[in-house]
């Protein structure tokens, strides 16, 4: 009897953890969709790798002050660590960005978000990680809205789309990997690292690829994605996915960043007037359903075992 307050409390602060952890997971993917739409807006007259070399430079300049006083513990692994991760980052990005030239803001996020599927078999793969009963419901509920939200009675894909799908491949493949490799280094020091590997990787491709990378006029409208993107999109998104995306599961992290296109088609009304059909919105509405329901499960199934 004497050690049931102590594991009721060792329930307690987990989950505490755990049900923080989602919600800033919820906070990221928020941001993370209000910013498909801004950035459609912004790389329509400025060439895809210029912008990005624009928002990494904003996002890294901020990681090395943020990251100064520990820059002497960094090691070598944290080094490799990071630029593996800023790798396949800049992969997910550089079709994420080219891919929203060639389809509405809100399609982009949707199909974004089919790394809901792949996450759990990368992470059975690679981690060795069985997601529960719960969370393989949950993948199958965010995948159906998912379908209602993107599919619309063909099977060809738009050159767009296909260079979207392509970077949930990649987007997989980093949630994936952050889960492995946040839990052996500094997240503040990998965070920088990754980021920085990905301005270089945005700069060497404007300038190969671009033609009169970096010469075009500024606006507010650009200005201010350049601050969303580079500031809250990168530097605080990245910091917590990083640092509190090991406190949860790689699939239930999937499941909860799929609030990521839910997110992109509010932002896409509102800003861009991209309208959504009444099935896509109930694609939608499913999605959420599922990430409440992962929680709920995760919320039993852990409560049942100290029991």
């Amino acid at each position: 009897m004497g050690e049931e307050p102590y594991i009721i409390m060792t329930f307690i602060n987990s989950k505490f953890r755990e049900y923080g952890a989602d919600a800033s997971l919820l906070f990221i993917s928020i941001i993370w969709g209000s910013t498909f739409i801004i950035t459609k807006q912004a790389i329509e007259n400025v060439p895809v790798f210029s912008f990005l070399s624009l928002r990494f430079a904003v996002a890294s300049v901020l990681l090395l002050i943020i990251c100064f006083p520990r820059i002497k513990h960094i090691t070598f692994q944290t080094i490799l660590d990071g630029t593996i991760l800023g790798s396949v980052l800049f992969l997910t990005y550089a079709f994420q960005t080219v891919g929203l030239k060639y389809t509405q803001a809100s399609v982009t996020a949707f199909i974004t978000g089919l790394y809901v599927v792949i996450v759990p078999v990368l992470s059975l793969i690679i981690l060795k990680k069985k997601p529960r009963s719960y969370a393989v419901i949950g993948v199958l509920l965010a995948f159906s809205g998912l379908a209602l939200i993107t599919l619309n009675g063909r099977i060809v894909l738009s050159r767009g789309e296909v260079l979207v799908l392509v970077n949930a491949v990649f987007a997989s493949f980093h949630i994936v990997f952050t889960d492995f490799y946040s839990r052996r280094n500094d997240i503040f020091l990998l965070t920088a690292v990754q980021i920085l590997v990905v301005l270089i990787y945005s700069i060497l491709s404007s300038v190969l690829f671009e033609k009169d990378s970096f010469s075009y006029s500024y606006n507010n409208q650009f200005v201010f994605a350049i601050f969303l993107t580079g500031v809250l999109a990168t530097v605080v998104a990245f910091l917590i996915q990083t640092g509190l995306q090991k406190c949860t599961t790689p699939t239930k992290a999937a499941i909860i960043f799929s609030m990521e296109p839910v997110s992109s088609a509010f932002f896409s009304y509102f800003i861009g007037a991209e309208l959504l059909t009444l099935r896509q919105y109930t694609g939608a509405m499913i999605i959420i359903f599922a990430v409440l329901f992962v929680e709920a499960g995760s919320y039993y199934d852990t409560r049942s075992k100290i029991k």
